[in-house]
């Protein structure tokens, strides 16, 4: 139909020659002065375009120039845009210039990423097995059910988890808090190792992990996905099903919706079952975004609820009890498997909402607004009747935990600094943080107000990227502890800090695929409120915790030094670290167990000392024939006390893995299909803090001695079901293949039960409409 001088619309999508879109490409009419930006699936849309014909010019740095003639009279306008890599020939493989760049400069610090391929082969564990694929990250453990990430040696308080743009402030304190993350929900995972306080603020110490959903379709459209796993060793069976889409009466505007649903029995060692290990755990969450010329806008809100049950044996009623399953090495009772959660257990209920908005300027200058508001609701039951109640009647202790958040940065037009280009983006953020609890008192009542203010920038000239930041930030925090641990009267205690953060990297390409990477950063946090005033019985882990309320600040140096090397065949990344903490805080046991009307518990302090974690990680992938890929990842940390001139407490051990991956030809139906084998190999801790007991003898300072290394094997199968133009994915696994019986050293439950035995995945994915 010919529309003469009316206004047109001109849209479509840009994608490199293998069919992968490109985000970032810019589009421009010379003829008309009219331009714009394809997002992040390569998407893109002009409107009210009034001319009869016009060249429409696409560029992307690494990319040739393409050209297209388009007559505005036609309709309907939509184009799909091809570039061409520009390549480079390094001993003779072909290499894109672009990609190859883009990882080798990625950043000064060490950075590893999982993309949503790589996520949805571990998608239905928790968080913390999610990221032990990565190098220098392993987990901490409380039974089957709960893994906090573990970033060279780091964690809790000193690992920044980012959520859908926003601190995840859930209440972390304790071995057995883990993120209250929906596995289902992140489609790109990114680990920042080492301190990266400028950036993140208070408590990024160890590191940074940040989870970020899939981005919002901006044209019309209507697709998603339904997931569906299940697992032998717990018999859990997870789903999680995403739709979402662009209305063509409204462009710019993105919606998804997902709901998630997890629920596993008892967890099963190669020899017995870990009684009442099982959880029921559900998530729905809604994203809604808007885009029109340079604004953006976007809402998020999440609900994540979950009930797991705490292992039963590890509880005790007598010091005699504890001994005797310390000695023995399992436990005293075979449970039955069930379903069936009991005391003790924990319930969990998150609620986040996140809004934010964005206004790009003509010439590049990019203003960025956004609000983050959560409740973290904990209850714990205890394991025991008291004075023959129910313990699932009434919660040993209730915790509300709510947090607002408000961060505010602006990024500058890139500019010229001594004939060289430069980016500069500067910032403040503020955190008003409050946790009542009207049941039990181990954390205490507290009000935190946190702000900030920071300025980092980028130069680069030529192969070489120089970074430079700092960072100021201010705590002030009015808590009401009791006032002799758990007697007498509360007490109002009012404590500040202040101090500032700050960071010197460089990156320098000093050949075609490979580059070198320094950063020197330094970071803080004060002691949380649970280091500073808790006092009785955590029922997660079992034990009698008391804190020291004259903690001092906590402050670290380090020092990264990353080389990588990135081609057609082959990639390479290996770190070496070093992180001195000054007034390190950590929870020591102690030399006493406490006895109460609920059992007997062993007795941790918290404690300061200076500590210094050194070490090297890194992983390398190689491919043969086009077909075999030999992948290889180690983590090796070492830690020390400086004051007691001991190794550090707690420590992960020495590990690598090993895999080969060969895709395999197309037979039919089963197209993309990829089989793996992989090993992990864990070595016996051997450098942990020693005491002296009352005999005289030399003895472990958490009681009982690092247990044995050990080996795990895992088998993978992968494949796509093609039926006509749909897919359904097919991913077949089998962990702990020979059903090995191990502990690991950093498993809460090590003192009492081995780790699970084999565990046999299926997982299935559907994508639904235009997904």
């Amino acid at each position: 139909m010919a529309l003469g001088s009316h206004a047109q619309t001109l849209q479509g999508t840009v994608a490199d020659e293998h069919g992968e879109r490109l985000a970032g490409v810019q589009v421009y009419l010379p003829a008309l002065g009219r331009g714009t930006v394809a997002d992040a699936e390569g998407r893109f849309r002009l409107t009210d375009l009034r001319a009869d014909t016009a060249t429409v010019v696409f560029s992307l740095l690494g990319f040739h120039r393409a050209t297209r003639l388009v007559d505005l009279r036609q309709a309907p306008l939509r184009l799909e845009v091809v570039l061409q890599e520009k390549v480079a020939r390094l001993e003779g493989v072909v290499v894109s210039e672009d990609a190859q760049r883009a990882q080798l400069v990625r950043a000064a610090q060490s950075v590893t990423v999982l993309t949503a391929a790589e996520l949805d082969a571990v998608r239905g564990q928790t968080l913390g097995e999610m990221l032990e694929t990565l190098p220098g990250v392993t987990t901490l453990s409380t039974g089957p059910t709960i893994d906090k990430p573990v970033i060279r040696g780091l964690h809790s308080e000193r690992v920044v988890v980012l959520n859908r743009g926003i601190r995840q402030e859930g209440q972390q304190w304790g071995a057995e808090h883990a993120p209250e993350i929906d596995p289902f929900s992140p489609a790109r995972i990114e680990v920042v190792r080492g301190a990266a306080g400028v950036a993140y603020g208070l408590g990024a110490i160890g590191g940074v992990v940040r989870l970020e959903p899939a981005p919002l379709p901006t044209t019309p459209s209507f697709g998603g996905r339904l997931t569906l796993n299940g697992f032998s060793n717990s018999q859990q069976g997870a789903g999680s099903v995403e739709v979402a889409g662009s209305p063509a009466a409204v462009p710019g505007l993105g919606v998804r919706v997902q709901a998630s649903l997890r629920r596993a029995g008892a967890a099963q060692t190669p020899d017995y079952v870990l009684g009442n290990t099982g959880f029921h755990e559900r998530t729905v969450a809604a994203h809604l975004g808007y885009q029109r010329g340079g604004w953006r806008f976007a809402a998020q809100a999440s609900h994540f609820a979950t009930d797991l049950g705490i292992y039963r044996g590890s509880h005790f009623n007598t010091f005699a009890a504890l001994d005797a399953v310390i000695a023995a090495g399992r436990p005293p009772v075979d449970y039955a498997f069930s379903y069936e959660i009991g005391a003790p257990k924990q319930t969990i209920r998150h609620t986040l909402v996140a809004l934010s908005g964005q206004y790009r300027l003509p010439k590049g200058t990019r203003l960025e607004v956004q609000y983050g508001g959560q409740r973290n609701a904990r209850q714990e039951f205890d394991a025991d009747r008291i004075g023959g109640r129910d313990p699932l009647a009434r919660p040993a202790f209730d915790l509300i935990l709510t947090t607002h958040t408000l961060d505010a940065k602006v990024q500058l037009q890139p500019f010229h600094l001594f004939g060289e280009d430069a980016f500069v983006v500067f910032g403040g953020s503020g955190m008003n943080q409050g946790n009542t609890s009207t049941i039990g008192y181990l954390i205490p009542n507290f009000r935190a107000l946190t702000g900030g203010a920071f300025a980092y920038g980028t130069w680069i000239r030529g192969r070489l990227t120089v970074e430079v930041g700092a960072r100021g930030d201010y705590r002030w925090m009015r808590a009401f502890p009791r006032a002799e641990g758990n007697r007498g009267d509360f007490e109002r205690q009012v404590r500040q800090w202040g101090g500032g953060s700050g960071v010197v990297g460089a990156i320098w390409r000093f050949a075609p695929a490979w580059s070198l990477a320094g950063n020197v950063a330094t970071a803080w946090r004060p002691p949380s409120v649970n280091e500073l005033y808790s006092f009785g019985v955590h029922h997660g882990t079992a034990q009698f915790e008391i804190g020291t309320p004259g903690l001092r600040t906590e402050r670290s140096l380090g020092l990264d030094l990353t080389l990588r090397h990135q081609s057609r065949r082959a990639a390479l990344e290996l770190s070496a670290f070093r992180n001195r903490l000054a007034d390190y805080i950590y929870l020591r046991p102690d030399d006493e167990t406490v006895v109460t009307i609920r059992g007997v518990f062993p007795q941790y302090t918290q404690a300061q000392t200076d500590a210094v974690l050194l070490g090297v990680d890194g992983f390398a992938a190689y491919t043969l024939f086009r077909t075999l890929t030999l992948r290889a990842s180690a983590s090796l940390v070492r830690g020390t006390d400086q004051r007691a001139d001991q190794p550090l407490l707690a420590i992960p051990a020495d590990r690598a893995t090993l895999s080969a991956s060969l895709q395999l030809p197309d037979l039919g139906p089963l197209v993309a299909s990829e089989v793996e084998v992989g090993a992990t190999f864990v070595r016996r801790q051997t450098r942990y803090p020693t005491r002296v007991d009352d005999t005289g003898h030399t003895v472990p300072l958490d009681y009982v001695a690092p247990p044995p290394g050990y080996r795990l094997l895992r088998l993978a199968l992968n494949t796509d079901l093609a039926v006509g133009r749909q897919r359904l994915r097919v991913a077949f696994s089998i962990d702990n293949l020979l059903d090995t019986r191990y502990r690991d050293y950093l498993s809460r439950y090590r003192f009492f039960a081995h780790d699970t035995g084999r565990n046999i995945a299926l997982r299935l994915m559907l994508p639904l409409g235009d997904g």
